[in-house]
């Protein structure tokens, strides 16, 4: 009989509640401008970000791109609109379920640790809350940055 009640609860339905897609509030031309070049410069690295499994993939000139470079002139190119718009969206994704802008993974993991930051395998990138690239990231996640 707890046999078949255990069943029977295993097959229950469940709901969850629908999160709104982060990516829809955030801007991608402000990305492009001001975020996406402190991702390329500071993450793009062949044995972190520049990986196509990484949980934060950056495609960048010279390193990774989305389809495989035949010559050294298609490395080296400008990425293409959807290679921006994917690294958009790979940054936009830790933007899901954050109550504050200040604890986004973005901001918090490569920040230094006497400054609220998290462990960073790399190192910490930003020495403090005042550094201006952890500032133009935290100003495109509040929604307050503009195109410089």
């Amino acid at each position: 009989m707890a046999l078949v009640a255990l069943l029977a609860s295993a097959c229950s339905a469940v709901e969850n509640a629908s999160v709104s897609d982060p990516a829809t509030s955030l801007s991608e031309p402000v990305f492009r401008c001001n975020v996406q070049p402190i991702l390329v410069k500071q993450c793009s690295y062949n044995a972190c970000h520049g990986i196509a499994g990484t949980a934060l993939r950056v495609y960048s000139p010279g390193k990774l791109r989305a389809m495989p470079a035949m010559d050294i002139d298609t490395l080296i190119a400008p990425l293409s609109d959807d290679e921006q718009h994917a690294n958009f969206e790979s940054a936009a994704g830790f933007a899901f379920g954050t109550t504050s802008v200040d604890d986004n993974f973005l901001l918090r993991k490569p920040l230094a640790a006497a400054d609220g930051g998290y462990e960073h395998f790399g190192g910490a990138i930003f020495p403090s809350g005042a550094d201006p690239q952890y500032a133009a990231i935290r100003a495109w996640l509040a929604g307050t940055g503009a195109c410089m």
